[in-house]
Protein backbone atom coordinates (compact mmCIF):
# COMPACT_ATOMS: atom_id res chain seq x y z
CA UNK A 1 0.00 0.00 0.00
CA UNK A 2 1.26 3.46 -0.90
CA UNK A 3 1.41 6.30 1.61
CA UNK A 4 1.13 9.90 0.43
CA UNK A 5 3.09 12.80 1.87
CA UNK A 6 3.29 16.45 0.90
CA UNK A 7 6.80 17.74 0.19
CA UNK A 8 6.72 21.53 0.04
CA UNK A 9 4.16 23.70 -1.73
CA UNK A 10 4.05 21.82 -5.04
CA UNK A 11 5.27 18.25 -4.54
CA UNK A 12 3.51 15.05 -3.51
CA UNK A 13 5.37 11.84 -2.75
CA UNK A 14 3.93 8.31 -2.81
CA UNK A 15 6.05 5.66 -1.09
CA UNK A 16 5.93 1.95 -0.38
CA UNK A 17 8.39 -0.80 0.53
CA UNK A 18 9.31 -3.64 -1.84
CA UNK A 19 10.08 -6.77 0.17
CA UNK A 20 10.25 -9.60 -2.37
CA UNK A 21 11.49 -10.06 -5.93
CA UNK A 22 9.20 -10.28 -8.92
CA UNK A 23 7.12 -8.05 -11.16
CA UNK A 24 5.56 -4.85 -9.80
CA UNK A 25 2.97 -3.06 -11.96
CA UNK A 26 2.02 0.55 -11.18
CA UNK A 27 -0.54 2.56 -13.14
CA UNK A 28 -1.14 6.22 -12.32
CA UNK A 29 -4.09 8.16 -13.78
CA UNK A 30 -4.29 11.92 -13.21
CA UNK A 31 -7.75 13.19 -14.15
CA UNK A 32 -7.54 16.87 -15.08
CA UNK A 33 -10.41 19.27 -14.31
CA UNK A 34 -12.87 20.71 -16.83
CA UNK A 35 -11.25 24.17 -16.78
CA UNK A 36 -7.72 22.92 -17.45
CA UNK A 37 -6.23 23.28 -20.94
CA UNK A 38 -3.59 20.57 -20.57
CA UNK A 39 -2.54 19.05 -23.88
CA UNK A 40 0.54 17.90 -25.72
CA UNK A 41 0.97 21.50 -26.91
CA UNK A 42 1.05 23.09 -23.44
CA UNK A 43 3.01 20.30 -21.69
CA UNK A 44 4.21 17.44 -23.85
CA UNK A 45 4.58 13.92 -22.54
CA UNK A 46 8.37 13.84 -22.63
CA UNK A 47 8.62 17.08 -20.64
CA UNK A 48 6.08 15.76 -18.12
CA UNK A 49 8.10 12.57 -17.61
CA UNK A 50 11.46 14.29 -17.07
CA UNK A 51 10.36 17.41 -15.15
CA UNK A 52 7.06 16.68 -13.38
CA UNK A 53 7.18 12.96 -12.56
CA UNK A 54 9.96 11.25 -10.64
CA UNK A 55 10.09 7.50 -9.98
CA UNK A 56 13.08 6.54 -7.82
CA UNK A 57 14.23 3.61 -5.72
CA UNK A 58 16.51 3.46 -2.68
CA UNK A 59 17.98 0.88 -0.33
CA UNK A 60 15.99 0.67 2.89
CA UNK A 61 18.27 -0.91 5.44
CA UNK A 62 18.86 -4.49 6.41
CA UNK A 63 16.02 -6.93 7.08
CA UNK A 64 14.97 -7.18 10.72
CA UNK A 65 15.66 -10.91 10.71
CA UNK A 66 19.34 -10.40 9.90
CA UNK A 67 20.52 -9.70 13.46
CA UNK A 68 24.06 -11.03 12.99
CA UNK A 69 25.01 -8.67 10.15
CA UNK A 70 23.80 -5.67 12.17
CA UNK A 71 26.22 -6.37 14.98
CA UNK A 72 29.05 -7.58 12.79
CA UNK A 73 30.35 -4.58 10.85
CA UNK A 74 33.42 -6.28 9.39
CA UNK A 75 31.94 -6.17 5.89
CA UNK A 76 31.57 -2.39 6.15
CA UNK A 77 35.02 -1.31 7.30
CA UNK A 78 35.90 0.17 3.92
CA UNK A 79 34.10 2.64 1.71
CA UNK A 80 31.67 2.58 -0.01
CA UNK A 81 30.15 -0.26 2.07
CA UNK A 82 30.20 1.95 5.14
CA UNK A 83 28.21 4.73 3.47
CA UNK A 84 25.75 2.26 1.93
CA UNK A 85 25.10 0.52 5.24
CA UNK A 86 24.61 3.64 7.37
CA UNK A 87 22.75 5.46 4.60
CA UNK A 88 20.29 2.58 4.30
CA UNK A 89 19.77 2.62 8.07
CA UNK A 90 18.96 6.34 7.88
CA UNK A 91 16.60 5.67 4.98
CA UNK A 92 14.76 3.06 7.06
CA UNK A 93 14.63 5.34 10.11
CA UNK A 94 13.16 8.21 8.08
CA UNK A 95 10.55 5.92 6.52
CA UNK A 96 9.44 4.71 9.96
CA UNK A 97 9.27 8.26 11.36
CA UNK A 98 7.30 9.43 8.32
CA UNK A 99 4.73 6.69 8.88
CA UNK A 100 4.40 7.71 12.52
CA UNK A 101 4.03 11.37 11.53
CA UNK A 102 1.28 10.43 9.10
CA UNK A 103 -0.44 8.39 11.81
CA UNK A 104 -0.31 11.32 14.24
CA UNK A 105 -1.66 13.75 11.63
CA UNK A 106 -4.59 11.44 10.88
CA UNK A 107 -5.52 10.34 14.42
CA UNK A 108 -4.03 13.05 16.64
CA UNK A 109 -1.28 12.85 19.26
CA UNK A 110 -1.42 9.61 21.23
CA UNK A 111 1.06 7.84 23.44
CA UNK A 112 1.71 4.75 21.30
CA UNK A 113 3.23 6.44 18.20
CA UNK A 114 5.25 8.82 20.40
CA UNK A 115 6.66 5.92 22.43
CA UNK A 116 7.59 4.11 19.23
CA UNK A 117 9.21 7.25 17.78
CA UNK A 118 11.24 7.77 20.96
CA UNK A 119 12.33 4.12 20.99
CA UNK A 120 13.34 4.26 17.31
CA UNK A 121 15.34 7.46 17.84
CA UNK A 122 17.14 6.13 20.91
CA UNK A 123 18.03 2.86 19.19
CA UNK A 124 19.28 4.62 16.06
CA UNK A 125 21.40 7.03 18.10
CA UNK A 126 22.95 4.13 20.03
CA UNK A 127 23.68 2.14 16.87
CA UNK A 128 25.08 5.17 15.03
CA UNK A 129 27.35 6.41 17.83
CA UNK A 130 28.65 3.03 18.91
CA UNK A 131 31.98 3.72 17.21
CA UNK A 132 33.65 6.48 15.22
CA UNK A 133 35.19 5.59 11.83
CA UNK A 134 38.89 6.04 11.14
CA UNK A 135 38.96 7.01 7.47
CA UNK A 136 38.65 10.72 6.67
CA UNK A 137 35.83 10.34 4.13
CA UNK A 138 33.92 8.08 6.53
CA UNK A 139 34.38 10.60 9.35
CA UNK A 140 32.94 13.30 7.11
CA UNK A 141 29.94 11.12 6.24
CA UNK A 142 29.49 10.16 9.92
CA UNK A 143 29.49 13.83 10.97
CA UNK A 144 26.83 14.81 8.43
CA UNK A 145 24.74 11.76 9.35
CA UNK A 146 25.00 12.46 13.08
CA UNK A 147 24.02 16.12 12.63
CA UNK A 148 21.12 15.36 10.31
CA UNK A 149 19.73 12.59 12.52
CA UNK A 150 19.87 14.81 15.62
CA UNK A 151 18.09 17.64 13.80
CA UNK A 152 15.46 15.36 12.21
CA UNK A 153 14.58 13.66 15.50
CA UNK A 154 14.36 17.02 17.27
CA UNK A 155 12.09 18.44 14.58
CA UNK A 156 9.72 15.47 14.92
CA UNK A 157 9.26 15.86 18.66
CA UNK A 158 9.09 19.67 18.55
CA UNK A 159 6.34 19.39 15.94
CA UNK A 160 4.43 16.99 18.19
CA UNK A 161 4.75 19.43 21.09
CA UNK A 162 2.88 22.07 19.10
CA UNK A 163 -0.12 19.79 18.44
CA UNK A 164 -3.27 19.86 20.48
CA UNK A 165 -3.45 17.21 23.20
CA UNK A 166 0.30 16.83 23.77
CA UNK A 167 0.19 18.35 27.26
CA UNK A 168 -2.46 15.80 28.27
CA UNK A 169 -0.20 12.81 27.65
CA UNK A 170 1.50 10.74 30.33
CA UNK A 171 3.98 12.83 32.34
CA UNK A 172 6.65 10.12 32.23
CA UNK A 173 6.51 10.06 28.41
CA UNK A 174 6.80 13.86 28.22
CA UNK A 175 9.74 13.78 30.64
CA UNK A 176 11.44 11.03 28.59
CA UNK A 177 11.09 13.09 25.40
CA UNK A 178 12.52 16.16 27.10
CA UNK A 179 15.41 14.14 28.47
CA UNK A 180 16.15 12.78 24.97
CA UNK A 181 16.18 16.31 23.51
CA UNK A 182 18.51 17.52 26.28
CA UNK A 183 20.85 14.60 25.60
CA UNK A 184 20.91 15.54 21.92
CA UNK A 185 21.80 19.14 22.78
CA UNK A 186 24.63 18.01 25.03
CA UNK A 187 25.88 15.66 22.32
CA UNK A 188 25.97 18.50 19.79
CA UNK A 189 27.90 20.70 22.19
CA UNK A 190 30.44 17.97 22.95
CA UNK A 191 30.90 17.17 19.25
CA UNK A 192 31.02 20.87 18.27
CA UNK A 193 27.94 20.60 16.04
CA UNK A 194 26.23 23.75 17.31
CA UNK A 195 27.53 25.93 14.47
CA UNK A 196 25.47 23.88 11.99
CA UNK A 197 22.31 24.75 13.91
CA UNK A 198 22.95 28.51 13.98
CA UNK A 199 21.55 30.97 11.45
CA UNK A 200 18.14 31.90 10.16
CA UNK A 201 15.49 29.15 9.93
CA UNK A 202 15.74 29.19 6.14
CA UNK A 203 19.51 28.81 6.27
CA UNK A 204 19.34 25.90 8.72
CA UNK A 205 16.60 24.18 6.69
CA UNK A 206 18.58 24.49 3.44
CA UNK A 207 21.73 23.21 5.14
CA UNK A 208 19.94 20.12 6.44
CA UNK A 209 18.32 19.54 3.05
CA UNK A 210 21.80 19.57 1.53
CA UNK A 211 23.02 17.06 4.12
CA UNK A 212 20.05 14.83 3.33
CA UNK A 213 20.84 14.81 -0.39
CA UNK A 214 24.49 13.96 0.33
CA UNK A 215 23.53 11.21 2.76
CA UNK A 216 21.03 9.50 0.49
CA UNK A 217 23.33 9.54 -2.54
CA UNK A 218 25.04 6.20 -1.67
CA UNK A 219 21.70 4.38 -1.28
CA UNK A 220 19.76 5.64 -4.30
CA UNK A 221 19.75 3.19 -7.19
CA UNK A 222 21.29 4.70 -10.31
CA UNK A 223 18.91 5.05 -13.24
CA UNK A 224 20.16 4.51 -16.77
CA UNK A 225 17.34 5.68 -19.05
CA UNK A 226 17.04 4.51 -22.66
CA UNK A 227 14.40 6.08 -24.88
CA UNK A 228 12.77 3.43 -27.03
CA UNK A 229 11.43 3.83 -30.54
CA UNK A 230 14.39 5.65 -32.09
CA UNK A 231 15.03 2.78 -34.50
CA UNK A 232 11.37 2.77 -35.57
CA UNK A 233 11.50 6.53 -36.12
CA UNK A 234 14.62 6.22 -38.28
CA UNK A 235 12.99 3.49 -40.41
CA UNK A 236 9.85 5.61 -40.85
CA UNK A 237 12.00 8.61 -41.76
CA UNK A 238 13.96 6.59 -44.35
CA UNK A 239 10.79 5.08 -45.83
CA UNK A 240 9.05 8.47 -46.07
CA UNK A 241 12.12 10.03 -47.70
CA UNK A 242 12.32 7.17 -50.21
CA UNK A 243 8.61 7.47 -51.06
CA UNK A 244 8.66 11.24 -51.47
CA UNK A 245 11.84 11.26 -53.56
CA UNK A 246 10.51 8.42 -55.73
CA UNK A 247 7.36 10.39 -56.52
CA UNK A 248 9.39 13.54 -57.06
CA UNK A 249 11.81 11.80 -59.45
CA UNK A 250 8.90 10.25 -61.38
CA UNK A 251 7.24 13.64 -61.71
CA UNK A 252 10.51 15.30 -62.78
CA UNK A 253 11.29 12.73 -65.50
CA UNK A 254 7.76 12.91 -66.91
CA UNK A 255 7.86 16.70 -66.94
CA UNK A 256 11.31 16.66 -68.58
CA UNK A 257 10.14 14.18 -71.26
CA UNK A 258 7.21 16.41 -72.20
CA UNK A 259 9.28 19.56 -72.37
CA UNK A 260 12.94 19.61 -73.37
CA UNK A 261 13.59 22.97 -71.71
CA UNK A 262 13.34 24.05 -68.12
CA UNK A 263 10.56 26.52 -67.50
CA UNK A 264 9.54 28.73 -64.63
CA UNK A 265 6.45 26.57 -64.02
CA UNK A 266 8.65 23.48 -63.71
CA UNK A 267 10.99 25.21 -61.28
CA UNK A 268 8.03 26.39 -59.19
CA UNK A 269 6.67 22.85 -59.21
CA UNK A 270 9.98 21.47 -57.93
CA UNK A 271 10.13 24.14 -55.20
CA UNK A 272 6.53 23.37 -54.21
CA UNK A 273 7.32 19.67 -53.82
CA UNK A 274 10.27 20.47 -51.54
CA UNK A 275 8.15 22.92 -49.52
CA UNK A 276 5.34 20.39 -49.04
CA UNK A 277 7.87 17.74 -48.05
CA UNK A 278 9.47 19.96 -45.39
CA UNK A 279 6.03 21.09 -44.17
CA UNK A 280 4.52 17.63 -43.68
CA UNK A 281 7.53 15.41 -43.14
CA UNK A 282 8.10 15.80 -39.37
CA UNK A 283 4.41 15.60 -38.48
CA UNK A 284 3.93 12.60 -40.74
CA UNK A 285 6.93 10.80 -39.23
CA UNK A 286 5.67 11.47 -35.70
CA UNK A 287 2.15 10.25 -36.46
CA UNK A 288 3.30 7.07 -38.21
CA UNK A 289 5.87 6.30 -35.49
CA UNK A 290 3.26 6.67 -32.74
CA UNK A 291 0.85 4.47 -34.65
CA UNK A 292 3.46 1.74 -35.07
CA UNK A 293 4.54 1.95 -31.41
CA UNK A 294 1.05 2.17 -29.94
CA UNK A 295 0.89 0.18 -26.69
CA UNK A 296 4.68 -0.27 -26.48
CA UNK A 297 6.87 1.21 -23.71
CA UNK A 298 8.51 4.58 -24.34
CA UNK A 299 11.46 4.23 -21.96
CA UNK A 300 13.55 1.39 -20.58
CA UNK A 301 15.37 2.01 -17.31
CA UNK A 302 18.13 -0.09 -15.80
CA UNK A 303 18.50 0.35 -12.03
CA UNK A 304 22.08 -0.14 -10.87
CA UNK A 305 23.61 -0.57 -7.43
CA UNK A 306 25.53 2.50 -6.19
CA UNK A 307 29.30 2.35 -6.78
CA UNK A 308 29.37 -1.31 -7.85
CA UNK A 309 27.04 -0.74 -10.87
CA UNK A 310 25.47 -4.17 -10.32
CA UNK A 311 22.11 -4.58 -12.05
CA UNK A 312 19.30 -4.59 -9.47
CA UNK A 313 16.15 -4.23 -11.55
CA UNK A 314 14.78 -3.33 -14.97
CA UNK A 315 11.86 -1.01 -15.55
CA UNK A 316 9.66 -0.31 -18.56
CA UNK A 317 7.66 2.91 -18.65
CA UNK A 318 4.62 4.06 -20.63
CA UNK A 319 3.31 7.65 -20.63
CA UNK A 320 0.59 9.20 -22.78
CA UNK A 321 -2.44 11.50 -22.70
CA UNK A 322 -5.82 9.88 -23.28
CA UNK A 323 -9.49 10.74 -23.37
CA UNK A 324 -11.94 8.99 -21.05
CA UNK A 325 -13.25 6.41 -23.62
CA UNK A 326 -9.66 5.26 -24.28
CA UNK A 327 -8.96 4.21 -20.70
CA UNK A 328 -8.65 0.51 -19.77
CA UNK A 329 -12.02 -1.15 -19.33
CA UNK A 330 -11.48 -1.92 -15.65
CA UNK A 331 -10.55 1.69 -14.83
CA UNK A 332 -13.41 3.07 -16.91
CA UNK A 333 -15.94 0.70 -15.37
CA UNK A 334 -15.07 1.52 -11.76
CA UNK A 335 -14.59 5.26 -12.17
CA UNK A 336 -17.06 7.33 -10.21
CA UNK A 337 -18.81 10.58 -11.00
CA UNK A 338 -15.45 12.34 -10.87
CA UNK A 339 -14.60 10.89 -14.31
CA UNK A 340 -17.51 11.93 -16.53
CA UNK A 341 -16.12 14.48 -18.98
CA UNK A 342 -15.08 12.69 -22.17
CA UNK A 343 -13.22 15.70 -23.62
CA UNK A 344 -10.62 16.44 -20.97
CA UNK A 345 -7.16 14.90 -21.00
CA UNK A 346 -6.12 12.15 -18.59
CA UNK A 347 -2.42 11.63 -17.89
CA UNK A 348 -1.70 7.90 -17.92
CA UNK A 349 1.59 6.63 -16.48
CA UNK A 350 2.46 2.95 -16.27
CA UNK A 351 5.54 1.26 -14.88
CA UNK A 352 6.51 -2.41 -14.90
CA UNK A 353 9.41 -3.17 -12.58
CA UNK A 354 11.20 -6.53 -12.73
CA UNK A 355 13.10 -6.84 -9.46
CA UNK A 356 15.99 -9.27 -9.42
CA UNK A 357 16.12 -11.91 -6.68
CA UNK A 358 19.59 -10.85 -5.61
CA UNK A 359 18.46 -7.25 -5.06
CA UNK A 360 16.77 -8.14 -1.76
CA UNK A 361 19.41 -10.38 -0.22
CA UNK A 362 20.53 -7.76 2.30
CA UNK A 363 18.20 -4.79 1.79
CA UNK A 364 14.61 -3.84 1.32
CA UNK A 365 13.87 -1.26 -1.37
CA UNK A 366 11.76 1.85 -0.97
CA UNK A 367 9.84 2.98 -4.03
CA UNK A 368 9.17 6.72 -4.29
CA UNK A 369 6.82 8.18 -6.88
CA UNK A 370 6.92 12.00 -6.77
CA UNK A 371 4.58 14.39 -8.59
CA UNK A 372 5.63 18.03 -9.01
CA UNK A 373 2.49 20.12 -9.57
CA UNK A 374 4.25 23.42 -10.32
CA UNK A 375 3.63 23.21 -14.07
CA UNK A 376 -0.04 22.41 -13.44
CA UNK A 377 -0.36 25.32 -11.00
CA UNK A 378 1.10 27.70 -13.58
CA UNK A 379 -1.85 26.89 -15.87
CA UNK A 380 -4.30 28.33 -13.31
CA UNK A 381 -5.03 31.90 -14.34
CA UNK A 382 -5.17 34.49 -11.60
CA UNK A 383 -8.49 36.24 -11.01
CA UNK A 384 -9.49 39.55 -9.44
CA UNK A 385 -13.01 38.54 -8.52
CA UNK A 386 -14.23 39.43 -5.04
CA UNK A 387 -17.09 38.24 -2.87
CA UNK A 388 -18.90 40.90 -0.83
CA UNK A 389 -20.56 40.10 2.49
CA UNK A 390 -21.70 41.76 5.69
CA UNK A 391 -19.02 42.06 8.35
CA UNK A 392 -21.58 41.50 11.16
CA UNK A 393 -24.95 39.86 11.39
CA UNK A 394 -26.60 43.27 11.15
CA UNK A 395 -27.15 44.23 7.48
CA UNK A 396 -25.45 47.32 6.05
CA UNK A 397 -23.40 47.88 9.23
CA UNK A 398 -20.13 47.13 7.43
CA UNK A 399 -19.28 45.41 4.18
CA UNK A 400 -16.22 43.26 3.54
CA UNK A 401 -14.66 42.31 0.22
CA UNK A 402 -13.07 38.83 0.07
CA UNK A 403 -10.64 38.07 -2.78
CA UNK A 404 -11.34 34.85 -4.67
CA UNK A 405 -8.53 32.43 -5.55
CA UNK A 406 -9.12 30.27 -8.59
CA UNK A 407 -8.58 26.58 -7.87
CA UNK A 408 -8.64 23.34 -9.85
CA UNK A 409 -9.58 19.87 -8.56
CA UNK A 410 -7.62 16.86 -9.80
CA UNK A 411 -8.26 13.19 -9.11
CA UNK A 412 -5.30 10.87 -8.73
CA UNK A 413 -6.00 7.15 -9.19
CA UNK A 414 -3.25 4.63 -8.46
CA UNK A 415 -3.65 0.98 -9.51
CA UNK A 416 -0.88 -1.47 -8.61
CA UNK A 417 -0.15 -5.19 -8.59
CA UNK A 418 2.41 -6.99 -6.43
CA UNK A 419 4.10 -10.32 -7.23
CA UNK A 420 2.28 -13.39 -6.03
CA UNK A 421 -1.08 -11.68 -5.46
CA UNK A 422 -2.79 -12.17 -8.84
CA UNK A 423 -5.08 -9.17 -8.32
CA UNK A 424 -4.80 -5.38 -8.47
CA UNK A 425 -5.38 -2.80 -5.74
CA UNK A 426 -6.40 0.84 -6.17
CA UNK A 427 -6.08 4.03 -4.15
CA UNK A 428 -7.48 7.47 -4.93
CA UNK A 429 -6.78 11.02 -3.77
CA UNK A 430 -8.39 14.35 -4.58
CA UNK A 431 -5.95 17.21 -5.14
CA UNK A 432 -6.95 20.85 -5.02
CA UNK A 433 -4.40 23.10 -6.69
CA UNK A 434 -4.11 26.87 -6.63
CA UNK A 435 -1.78 29.22 -8.42
CA UNK A 436 0.56 29.18 -5.38
CA UNK A 437 0.69 25.41 -4.90
CA UNK A 438 -1.27 22.54 -3.40
CA UNK A 439 -4.23 23.80 -1.38
CA UNK A 440 -5.65 20.52 -0.11
CA UNK A 441 -5.10 16.79 -0.54
CA UNK A 442 -7.38 14.08 0.84
CA UNK A 443 -7.78 10.35 0.44
CA UNK A 444 -11.03 9.18 -1.14
CA UNK A 445 -12.76 5.82 -1.19
CA UNK A 446 -12.19 3.76 -4.30
CA UNK A 447 -14.91 1.36 -5.42
CA UNK A 448 -12.44 -1.19 -6.71
CA UNK A 449 -13.35 -4.89 -7.02
CA UNK A 450 -11.97 -7.21 -4.37
CA UNK A 451 -9.56 -10.06 -5.06
CA UNK A 452 -12.40 -12.60 -5.17
CA UNK A 453 -14.41 -10.48 -7.64
CA UNK A 454 -11.37 -10.06 -9.90
CA UNK A 455 -10.65 -13.80 -9.88
CA UNK A 456 -14.30 -14.57 -10.63
CA UNK A 457 -14.31 -12.08 -13.48
CA UNK A 458 -11.07 -13.40 -14.97
CA UNK A 459 -12.54 -16.91 -14.84
CA UNK A 460 -15.65 -15.76 -16.71
CA UNK A 461 -13.50 -14.04 -19.33
CA UNK A 462 -11.42 -17.19 -19.85
CA UNK A 463 -14.61 -19.25 -20.19
CA UNK A 464 -16.02 -16.78 -22.74
CA UNK A 465 -12.81 -16.90 -24.80
CA UNK A 466 -12.86 -20.72 -24.68
CA UNK A 467 -16.46 -20.82 -25.95
CA UNK A 468 -15.61 -18.36 -28.73
CA UNK A 469 -12.71 -20.52 -29.94
CA UNK A 470 -14.86 -23.66 -29.97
Amino acid sequence: MFSLKRKGDYRLQLTRTLKKPGRYDVELYLFTPHENDLSAWTLDERQFFFSTLSHRFGLLGLPEEDRVSKTDGSFALLSPHYEIMFGSWLFQYRASMDRLRQQIQNAGVTEEPLKRALRLSQNFAQRLRRSTPEQSNQRRYFRQLDIYFSWHAEQFFLECMTLEGYSELDEELIAAIQEFLQQEYRHRREREYLSDFHGSPTRVWNRMSLYHRLLEYPVLLRSKVTELGEGTRKLVKAASTMLIMTLFTYFLFNARAGNQHLSIALLLGIASVYAIRDLLRDDMITVITRWLRKGKPRWKIRLLMPYTKRLMAQQRVWLDYRKLPNLPHEVLEHSGKWATNEERQIICYRSVLSLEKGALERDKIQERLSLDCEKLCEMIQATRNRLFSYADDEPFAAIQAHPIEKQHDYNLLLVYTEPGTGHSTAQRWRLRLGSDGIVHCESKKTHWPSAEEQQRRSGLLRLRDHLRRH
